[in-house]
């Protein structure tokens, strides 16, 4: 099952407040066209992984997906945590250190 921390958890709360996402929706990881995993705000389907915070999904990882990314962390930095990049959602294993 993928994990989020807490600096993630926050992170998509704000962007579904920003996209006036409905309560039953959540972000959702869904495969790309070229094999990559993209973001969508949607509501769950069956069989997929979904994560939830307060009663509500807050994140979805689609069953097509989830396989790959059972031992993974949605984790987020913001620019000022790394100067070499701008910042954002960050997709990693869990062993890799916080």
């Amino acid at each position: 099952m993928v994990r989020v921390t807490a600096r993630a958890a926050s992170a998509l709360e704000e962007l579904l407040s920003e996209n006036a996402a409905p309560a039953e929706a959540g972000v959702r990881l869904t495969p790309g066209a070229a094999g990559d995993v993209g973001m969508m705000i949607e509501v769950p389907h069956d069989g997929d992984e979904v994560i939830s915070r307060d009663d509500a999904p807050l994140l979805i990882v689609d069953r097509a997906v989830a396989p790959d990314l059972a031992d993974m962390v949605v984790d987020y930095h913001d620019g000022a945590d790394n100067h070499q990049s701008t910042g954002g959602f960050v997709l990693r294993p869990e062993s890799s250190s916080e």
